[in-house]
């Protein structure tokens, strides 16, 4: 694959992508790896069609390395420290309509959110980042697993139930 493209594909996805990798590793060291691998798996194979979603693609094999690379992880590093990515620009969820307070509320709640998600098993942490994150529908995101768009929906469904399940308990 032409250099100048996969230049392009960082310039454009780059941020999204290693956000995506962040959360599914954990870690901004692994994420640091599962990027750069993500971008030379890119290169070597050498498909990306531009007609089609090229970012979908791109989360595709970040959500396929990571799968793969999961288990040398795990072995490595059994009690690794895990480190939050925090976005630079989260104050712009800040909206002048909201009050000071509100918005330290929404804060929170994202942040508890962050980390309800993580504690999701991979298969369904995957499907809700790659949905909610990423914004892959869910004919791309069964496509991008190989697996059936009912698999996709019934993990969508438990780790929704999941999620809700445990926000109820930080709400009581």
């Amino acid at each position: 694959m032409n250099q100048d493209l996969i230049k392009k594909y960082i310039e454009i996805y780059g941020r999204e992508i290693y956000s995506f990798c962040v959360y599914l590793t954990r870690s901004s060291e692994k994420a640091d790896d599962l990027y750069q691998d993500t971008f030379l798996v890119a290169m070597e194979k050498g498909e990306i069609d531009e007609n089609q979603n090229p970012k979908s693609y791109l989360i595709t094999i970040a959500a396929n390395l990571w799968k793969n690379q999961k288990r040398k992880y795990a072995v490595r590093n059994k009690k690794a420290n895990i480190i939050y990515f925090q976005e630079e620009n989260l104050e712009q969820l800040e909206d002048d309509s909201d009050s000071m307070e509100e918005q330290i509320i929404k804060k929170d709640e994202i942040q508890i959110l962050r980390q309800l998600v993580d504690m999701l098993p991979d298969k369904l942490r995957i499907v809700i980042l790659m949905y909610y994150m990423e914004e892959m529908s869910i004919s791309d995101i069964s496509e991008a697993l190989h697996i059936p768009v009912g698999t996709v929906k019934s993990r969508m469904n438990q780790a929704k139930t999941r999620l809700k399940e445990r926000m109820n308990k930080y709400e009581g």
